[in-house]
């Protein structure tokens, strides 16, 4: 009898199990972790960058290259001293105030002057401008130091006239610029936008006042 051994017609040959392990369905450890590290590799650089682009206050730090838009000035106030004559024509009072201010000396110097066309808020004074004055305009000029006020109008026409009413206006005027632009060497008085030989026919205003000399 032959030691091997035939299978039965029309039957297939028998298979020996083969010794090999089955591969596994559930997936490739390997492979998912490759995956994740690729991830946190990618977050970090991600991170770095942000980081990278921030100021040290924590706010995104200027990355455009191009110019920057002007921005204005914040607003606030700022303390001024406006002179006034007294009732009695004895002397003059000087009241604290604060008016807007951006830190620009033209917007400064005509807030003050309107301050002064406002009249006194405390007793004992009176205003030494007419009623109905109005400041039009001021400048600063920063190379001479030198400053320009212009009134309205009232200022001549609403004037009562006589030479201590005069020196009255103007020192009102003058001294209240002197102290508060003290760097300030001539001022300049117009009544709407040019300049006038006096108020009420006393004193001389066609030229530019030195505002220390009336301190």
């Amino acid at each position: 009898m032959s030691a091997d051994r035939k299978s039965p017609a029309g039957s297939h040959p028998v298979r020996r199990p083969s010794t090999r392990r089955p591969r596994s369905r559930g997936g490739r450890p390997w492979f998912v972790l490759l995956w994740v590290l690729v991830l946190l590799a990618v977050g970090v650089a991600a991170g770095r960058f942000l980081l990278s682009g921030k100021s040290g206050d924590g706010e995104l730090g200027p990355q455009q290259t191009g110019p920057l838009a002007p921005q204005e000035a914040a607003a606030g106030d700022r303390a001024v001293r406006v002179v006034f004559p007294e009732w009695d024509g004895e002397g003059f009072i000087i009241e604290q105030r604060r008016v807007p201010s951006r830190g620009r000396p033209d917007e400064d110097l005509l807030a003050v002057m309107s301050s002064l066309c406002d009249g006194p808020a405390i007793s004992g004074a009176i205003s030494a401008l007419p009623r109905g004055t109005r400041a039009l305009a001021a400048f600063i000029d920063p190379q001479d130091q030198s400053a320009v006020v212009d009134f309205s109008s009232q200022l001549v026409t609403g004037h009562p006239g006589g030479s201590l009413a005069e020196v009255a206006t103007l020192t009102s005027i003058l001294r209240t610029v002197a102290l508060n632009f003290p760097d300030t060497r001539s001022c300049m008085v117009l009544v709407d936008g040019a300049p006038v030989g006096t108020l009420s026919g006393h004193l001389d205003m066609s030229g530019p006042f030195d505002p220390r000399r009336w301190l």
